[in-house]
């Protein structure tokens, strides 16, 4: 089985775009969770997805009044960027059409707790993120960037964190840096 199934992301592409030209309803989703403080900062989050139920524990550390029991909200947050990015970029090579060996993500930002605890002039969100795409595949680099613009341009999560803060990518292909806008000061 290969590592990405392209024949069957590019049909479940295909249709899903002549499902939404023909019912635009069926494109409506309206995802929701519920979540609860279990103890002090401790949070339980629970919902209903492909019929079956999950269910996440979110925390922070003993230092920050947290109990340690699951990922900061932080890590959750990052977490989903990058499900998101891959899940688009391997959908993108489906389009592309082209073959993935190997295809990972490391999402790095700044978070200056100050903001968080009411210091002026210090936002309590994220500055920026990088991220620091490696891929391995015989295709060409030009390919390899075509796939990972296809899928930057649709997955929901990336698009609202670029219209929030600066967003970097640092892209590897085959063991050369073929993207590169990092800002000198951030490397």
């Amino acid at each position: 089985m290969p590592f990405i199934d392209r024949a069957t992301l590019r049909q479940n592409h295909e249709q899903t775009i002549q499902h939404l030209a023909d019912d635009p309803a069926f494109g409506l989703m309206r995802p929701t969770v519920s979540a609860r403080i279990d103890r002090d900062v401790s949070v339980v989050s629970t919902f209903e997805q492909y019929g079956r139920p999950f269910t996440f524990h979110g925390d922070e550390a003993l230092g920050r009044g947290g109990q340690e029991t699951g990922p900061s909200p932080m890590r959750y947050f990052l977490s989903g960027i990058a499900f998101c990015l891959l899940g688009w970029w391997a959908k993108g090579s489906a389009v592309v059409d082209i073959e993935l060996t190997s295809l990972d993500v490391r999402i790095d930002t700044l978070l200056d707790m100050r903001g968080e605890h009411g210091f002026t002039d210090v936002p309590p969100n994220p500055q920026w993120l990088i991220l620091d795409v490696t891929t391995t595949s015989d295709a060409t680099p030009e390919q390899v960037l075509a796939a990972i613009d296809w899928g930057d341009d649709r997955c929901p999560l990336g698009v609202l964190v670029r219209r929030a803060i600066p967003v970097h990518e640092r892209i590897t292909h085959n063991g050369n840096v073929v993207r590169d806008t990092v800002p000198p000061d951030l490397r």
